[in-house]
This record gives C-alpha cells, structure tokens and sequence, in this order.
C-alpha cells in the first residue's frame, strides 16, 4: 500500500505544476529563472521576505477566511475583503442615519454613504450592523499606533484623536436601509523602507507602496453569514493595480458632488459633500450549518 501523500507534498506538487504551466506559456529562460530567484535571494538577505508575503495575503485569506462567501458570482453576494490590522472592536452602536465619531474640525470632504443590506435572496435585513472604520483625511487610524502594524513599517501617530474617531456600528432601519457620514479616507501606505529589495522589486512590477481609498466594513445580520468588505471609488488611479491583488469592479463605487448652497446648508454643512451607494449582500447561513 502507497503512503499517503503529505500536505506539503501535495501543495507543492500543485505549486510546481502552476508554476511549469507558466514557464511553458511565456517560454521562460534559465537566465530569466535566475532573475526572479535572486528577487527572493535579495529579500531573504534584507529580511523582507514575510514582509514581502503582503503580495499573497489577500488571496490566503480568501482562502480560508474569506471562503464562505467565495464564487459572489452565483449568487450575487457581496465581494469578500480581509480585514486587515487597523479594526478595533467595540465601536460605539448607532442608529441609522448616523455621524460617525468625528472631531469638531475634523479635515476631509463630507461623505454620505447609503444603502441598503439584504440577503442573497433579496430580503431586507432589518437590524443589521455595519461595523465601520476608516482612516482620515490626513492618513491617520485612529486608536492606534504604528506598533499595531506587524511586519510592516507604516507610520500611524493618532496622538490627540480620540480612539473611536470615524469608527461606528451602524444599525439598518425597519427596511434594511442604512446612512452614515463621515469624511473622504486618506491613503494608506505600506510603509515600505527606501533603497530595499522590496521597494525595488514593487516598482519593478509597477505596483505601488500605497492602497486605493477606501473603507472597512463588517456586517452581521440574524441569520446570515458575516460578511467582511470593503468600499472603494471610483477615478482612484491605485484600483487599477494593487499590490495585495484585483479589486473587484462591483467594490468600485463613483462619488456624485453635491455643490448647491441650499442643499448643503439643509444638512448642517458649510461646504459641499458627497454621496455614494453601496448595497451589501449577505449569505444566510446554510441550513445544516444553522441546525
């Protein structure tokens, strides 16, 4: 009887027939082989290389953590997201239409973002939360420091913002409806050191160090399947070649300017704002899964 294969036998296995597939499609040469193998000599030496795993996290994370809600296309449920490092529970709960946590003078163009939250089926789901968090107009999360972002060296100084800043749990109506406003998100950088292999090799693929604007969200909902996700917009030229992989065109969502005094004025604003949609689609749980 033949021993059973290892886990580590089989995933290479599979890793090495992927990566002859490639090599026979794009005719890959040894010298060319030896390029790319001494990227990863140089980022080893530099001890960039799990800094430099941010190029597969995403994908690792769909797989696992994200895999409830793979293959949106069946169904049409939202898009999965990691989370990332910069959530911190215990955000303040709030009811819809809603402000979320912000300074007096806090900097940033006035957003307002609606929608509603429903199930695959297409039933409102009243009583939903969205556990939301961002970060400001000036590149900062609030409550948190640049030690909370292991691996990478991305400098987040919230000194004087309160810990809650932009950070709120929104419930839907009776109709499954939802409102928030907040500001404009900054961009995250990915605090990638100068003069490193890592820096060298990002700008080689022409990715760059910094994420699309955007803005986290966890909804819950009885009945249905957590959804973690992610807001981005549209005329971000960074959607269009992130480094921790695609952006789903259904997550790229297109601001409207609203610069009418009368209006802007009606909702306690000095300045013009926006708004955007955003519909989330939760899965229920399956019916084995609930039993």
């Amino acid at each position: 009887m033949s021993k059973p294969e290892t886990r580590l036998q089989v995933v290479f296995g599979d890793l090495r027939r992927a990566i002859d597939d490639v090599i026979l499609k794009h005719q890959v040469t040894i010298e060319e082989l030896f390029a790319a193998t001494g990227w990863i000599q140089r980022l080893v030496e530099a001890g960039e290389l799990q800094p430099a795993g941010i190029l597969f996290f995403k994908t690792v994370l769909k797989a696992t953590e994200g895999a409830p809600y793979a293959h949106p296309e069946k169904d049409g449920a939202s898009h999965w997201e990691m989370e990332g490092p910069a959530y911190i529970p215990g955000a303040p709960l709030l009811e819809s239409p809603a402000v979320l946590p912000m300074r007096p003078d806090e900097p940033g163009e006035p957003l307002i973002v609606s929608g509603t939250v429903r199930s695959t089926s297409g039933d409102p789901l009243p009583g939903a939360i969205l556990d939301i968090w961002q970060i400001d107009a000036n590149c900062v999360y609030s409550g948190m420091t640049s030690d909370d972002f292991p691996l990478l060296d991305i400098p987040n100084d919230s000194t004087g913002i309160p810990k809650y800043n932009l950070r709120a749990k929104i419930v839907t109506d009776s109709q499954g409806r939802y409102e928030f406003r907040t500001v404009m998100p900054g961009t995250e950088t990915l605090g990638f050191k100068q003069d490193s292999p890592l820096t060298d090799l990002t700008k080689a693929l022409e990715l760059p160090g910094m994420r699309p604007l955007h803005i986290h969200s966890i909804v819950s909902a009885d009945g249905c399947i957590p959804l973690t996700t992610q807001i981005y917009f549209d005329g971000d030229p960074l959607v269009s070649g992130t480094i921790e992989g695609p952006i789903p065109r259904s997550a790229v969502k297109t601001t409207q300017l609203h610069d009418d005094l009368a209006d802007y004025q009606a909702r306690g604003l000095s300045v013009p704002y926006r708004t955007l949609t955003y519909d989330y689609v939760l899965r229920p749980v399956p019916a084995h899964a609930a039993v």
